[in-house]
This record gives C-alpha cells, structure tokens and sequence, in this order.
C-alpha cells in the first residue's frame, strides 16, 4: 500500500512538471514567436494614415426653434458658415448653422438640433418634435434663463436631449453671458472666470489710485438700480426697499421711479460719474446665474453689489463685488456701503482687477462646433434621462440668506 502510494504521488509530480513544462513553452511561443505577427504599431500608423486621409465633415447645427421671438437667434443671416466662426475666432470653424429646416435634404442629416427651453415650442400639435431621428445626433437643450422662467414643460423630454447648452457650469456647453480673461491675453476663449476652479490674481490689499480716489469723492449719489421685471422670485423688489429706508437708492425703469433709455451713453457715463454702487440682484436666486447686470456694471468705474445664489468667487476676481448674501441683515450691508462712500482709498480697492482682466462676450457656438467635431465627445453616446430633474433639482434658493 505504501509503496502504491508513493508511486501514485511520483505519478502526480511527474504530471504537474509536464503540464509546468508545456505551460512555459506555450508562454514562450506565444510570447516570443507569435508576438512579431501583432505589431501594435503598425495598427497606430495604419489609423493615423487613415485620419489624415479623411476629409473633415462640415458639421451643420440647425435651430429647431426660435430664440424667444428672434427667428435667427440674433445672427446676421438665415444661414451662416465657416466665416461666421471664424470671425469669432472660433478654434474650429467647419461649421453651418442655420434656423432653415429645408437647408439640408432631411431632417436626419443634421449633425446637431438645438432647442430653446426658455420658451414652449410654437408649432403645431402635429410638429412638436421631428418625426425622423438618427441616433448619430445630438439634440440640444439651449436656455440662459433660470428655472424660475423656463416655461417649456421637461416632463415629456425623458431620454431626448443628449446635450445641454446653458449657463450652468455643468452644462455640456457653457452658455455664459461673459467671461473675464487677463488683460494681455490674445485668445477671448482663454478666459479665467466662469470657472469651477479659477485661479485669479491678488491685489485688493496694497492697490492705491489717486486719479480713481478724485473720481470717487466726486460722486454724490450712493445707488441705482436699472430692472424691468418686478416681483420677481428672488426678493429683490422687498430687499431694494428694505434698502431704501436707510440709504438713497434710485430705481430705473418699469419698477422705479427714474427713466434713462437703455443703451444711453448718458447712462453710462451717469454710473461712473455720479453713483458709487450700482444694484446688480437677480431675478431667481439659482446656481450658478449671472446675468449681464453685473458684467454692464463691471464694464464702468462703479462698485456692483450682488445678489444671487451663485459662489461668485467662480465668476469674477476677489474683491471685485459686493456679495449681498455675505451679511447678516440689511443693516450690516448698509453700514459697509456707508464706510466705503465716506473712505475713497477704500473704495478704490474694489478697481484693482482692472488693470490685469477684461469682459468679453461669450461664444457658446464655438464651443459647440468644436464638440460636433471632437471624436472624444461626439461618439459617447449620452442622453439625460431626466432633464427637467437635471434643471430644477437643487438649482435654486427658495429663502435668501440676508434678513430683509
């Protein structure tokens, strides 16, 4: 019996060392002899070749609905192309965009269809959405207002729209209403702010301006307020005359008391000259939404104070804006207006940017035209699953953080 054994287990080791052996050879064969016949190389050569050989494909982006009531969403034409971007300096600018649904043969054959959600579509019963879709393209959702007026319903949008294009930084298309960029910087697209991460410059502190400190002691009036939509969600109706009762503050428009025609020269020149802050309060306190009251005021010598529920920090440079959502209670904020009217050093801090950044306009079409054409982008597949939850879930404040 022993002796049985100990052959059985001479046996087993004699079996393993054979498998062992013809384990090695086939890794050496596999290695060593099949290895020159897969030449990953010649693969990476053989697909650059191919690409250069590839013609670039205009991508044609149509604009399936109007832009509120302006059928050619502002451009200059029905129809626009390669000169059009590259006009914008556009980084690529093979391109057509048009609002003419009978430019191309089919509906299909468009690369991208962008939708504005601002607004409910105007058509027909019949034509609320094309009836034919290849799943290449890339349906867009387009909005710059916040979801306090997005008056297209999403509920029946489940799983069409594969992008979106609006003013939030998570947008897959950023569609700000303008950027800042360093001062000597050639390229408007290598913007600083809006960003997630900006890396601004410092310089509030030690900044001093005497021609800047005989402009602000000039100033004789503390505040106005350009606005045309009143009662807003935001508040700001109640927050402006909270404000009023402990400081002067003068309303332009269809909320005010006061006219200057928008547009005016005059009016602009009347912010740099007469007043020290300029009410620049959104209508919907929502993440991330800047509209152009804060950049029309940046563009002049006058201090924007703020009022949103954006980190403004991602926007603008340090020490460039009052963030009214920064102080406790109206009392505290008028008390800091007040120190700065009366300490024209002090005020001046809040220019110091201008000598290192700019405003500029934003273009979203670049950027769009730019994806159309990125491989990276443009085969993932992707669609939001639920873009009214996507829009609304989280977006906005309900109660401001300032007591008024």
């Amino acid at each position: 019996m022993i002796r049985r054994m100990k052959r059985n287990r001479v046996v087993l080791y004699a079996t393993i060392a054979v498998l062992c052996l013809l384990l090695g050879v086939s890794f050496i064969v596999h290695t060593q002899c099949l290895r020159p016949s897969i030449s990953y190389y010649q693969i990476l050569r053989e697909n650059i070749a191919k690409s250069s050989l590839m013609e670039p494909r205009t991508r044609t982006i149509l604009l399936y609905t109007n832009f509120f009531d302006v059928k050619h969403w502002k451009l200059s034409a029905e129809t626009v192309g390669p000169d059009y971007f590259r006009s914008l300096n556009c980084p690529v600018t093979d391109c057509v965009l048009t609002n003419n649904r009978h430019h191309l043969d089919s509906m299909t054959d468009y690369d991208a269809l962008v939708f504005h959600i601002a607004e409910p579509w105007a058509y027909s019963l019949f034509e609320k959405v094309p009836t034919l879709r290849t799943p290449s393209q890339i349906y867009v959702a387009a909005n710059m207002e916040s979801p306090a007026h997005t008056k297209h319903l999403l509920e029946g949008d489940a799983n069409f729209f594969n992008w979106t294009m609006t003013y939030r930084l998570d947008s897959d298309v950023v569609w700000n209403y303008n950027n800042v960029v360093e001062m000597d910087a050639a390229d408007d697209r290598a913007f600083v702010g809006p960003s997630q991460r900006p890396q601004w410059r410092r310089g509030a502190d030690d900044y001093r301006n005497e021609t800047l400190e005989e402009l602000a002691r000039r100033k004789d009036k503390m505040a106005a307020q350009f606005v045309s939509h009143c009662d807003t969600f935001s508040g700001r109706d109640e927050l402006v005359k909270a404000i009023q009762r402990l400081m002067p503050v003068d309303v332009y428009g269809k909320c005010g008391t006061m006219e200057c025609p928008r547009g005016s020269p005059r009016c602009s020149r009347m912010l740099t000259d007469e007043y020290r802050f300029y009410f620049a309060f959104e209508n919907s306190l929502c993440r991330d939404y800047v509209t152009e009251k804060l950049y029309n005021a940046m563009d002049n010598y006058i201090i924007p104070v703020v009022f949103g529920g954006v980190d403004y920090s991602k926007f603008v440079p340090p020490h460039s804006v009052i963030d009214v959502q920064q102080f406790a209670t109206v009392e505290e904020l008028v008390d800091y207006l007040k120190f700065l009217a009366d300490n024209p050093e002090e005020y001046v801090k809040y220019f110091w940017w201008k000598e290192h950044y700019r405003i500029t306009g934003s273009q979203p079409f670049c950027e769009l035209c730019r994806k159309l054409h990125d491989i990276g982008t443009r085969e993932k597949s992707q669609h939001y699953r639920d873009i009214k939850a996507w829009w609304f879930d989280g977006a906005c404040q309900a109660r401001a953080k300032i007591e008024f």
